[in-house]
C-alpha cells in the first residue's frame, strides 16, 4: 500500500471543504426561511447555526470514512482512502481524533499538513495522533 502524497491529500481536502461549505449554506438558508428573517446573533437559532458550522465537518468526514470504505467524495476523486495503521477500517474514535487533530494541524499555520512533505512515511499530525494513514486506493 503506497502512502498518498501531500498534493493529492490537499486537493481532496479542498474538494471536501467545498461540499461541507455547501451543506452549511443550505442548512443555514433553511433556518433563515423557517425563521422568516435573518437570525439574531443572541438567539437560540444562532446557537443552532453555530453548532451546524462546528459539527458539519466532523459528521461529514466520520460518516464517509466509516461508511464508505474510508473515502470521502474528494478522496474518491483523488483516488485515496484512510485506513488504520493496522491496515483495516478506521473506528469512530479514530475518525473523531483525526477530525480534531486536523483542526489543530491547520490552526498551527498548517504545520501539521506540511509535516507530510518532510515525513518519510508521508504522515501528518492527524495521521500520527489517530493511528491512521492515507493511502492510494487500488
Amino acid at each position: 500500500m503506497k502512502q498518498a502524497g501531500f498534493f493529492r491529500r490537499i486537493f481532496s481536502l479542498f474538494y471536501d471543504s467545498l461540499i461541507i461549505a455547501a451543506i452549511i449554506l443550505v442548512i443555514s438558508l433553511l433556518i433563515v426561511f423557517m425563521n422568516g428573517e435573518s437570525i439574531d446573533s443572541n438567539s437560540f437559532l444562532s446557537f443552532i447555526q453555530f453548532g451546524i458550522i462546528l459539527l458539519s465537518g466532523p459528521i461529514f468526514y466520520s460518516y464517509y470514512w466509516i461508511r464508505n470504505n474510508g473515502q470521502t467524495i474528494g478522496m474518491q476523486a483523488w483516488n485515496i482512502r484512510v485506513i488504520s495503521l493496522s491496515g483495516g477500517e478506521i473506528t469512530f474514535q479514530q475518525s473523531l481524533v483525526r477530525c480534531i487533530s486536523s483542526v489543530i494541524s491547520f490552526s498551527f499555520l498548517g504545520l501539521g499538513y506540511l509535516a507530510i512533505i518532510f515525513n518519510k512515511n508521508k504522515m501528518g499530525w492527524a495521521d500520527k495522533l489517530s493511528s491512521t494513514k492515507i493511502i492510494k486506493a487500488s
